[in-house]
């Protein structure tokens, strides 16, 4: 948020703005029910073996671009991958044995309160 935190996941400084309470909600309950496919965690493997894993930025017929689990931008050519994977699962855990009734609406007020600079 705000240009804080890890770059694993997406950028929460405007979800106020672009989602609402049930998608919120839902996010935080089943996190894999509405993962947006530009957020599914990708694993790419280089065929001389290295393993990247991060969240696609921008892909074409080519390349890919990754954020890697550190926040550098990483391009690759497909032709040089020997594996390229991406997730249907959410790499969040979900919440909804985690916070109770009111600890889960504080979460969404909170949220829904971000808004952008």
């Amino acid at each position: 948020m705000n240009g804080k935190g890890s770059y694993v996941g997406p950028n929460l400084s405007e979800i106020g703005t672009v989602r609402g309470a049930g998608a919120l909600e839902r996010s935080l309950i089943d996190p894999t029910a509405g993962l947006m496919p530009i957020n599914r965690p990708v694993r790419a493997v280089k065929k001389d073996g290295t393993v990247i894993n991060g969240r696609r930025v921008n892909e074409d017929t080519y390349s890919v671009q990754l954020m890697d689990t550190q926040g550098r931008l990483v391009s690759l050519m497909k032709a040089d991958l020997r594996e390229y994977t991406i997730s249907t699962k959410a790499s969040m855990p979900s919440y909804k044995n985690e916070l109770n009734p009111t600890e889960l609406a504080d979460v969404m007020a909170y949220l829904l309160a971000l808004k952008g600079l």
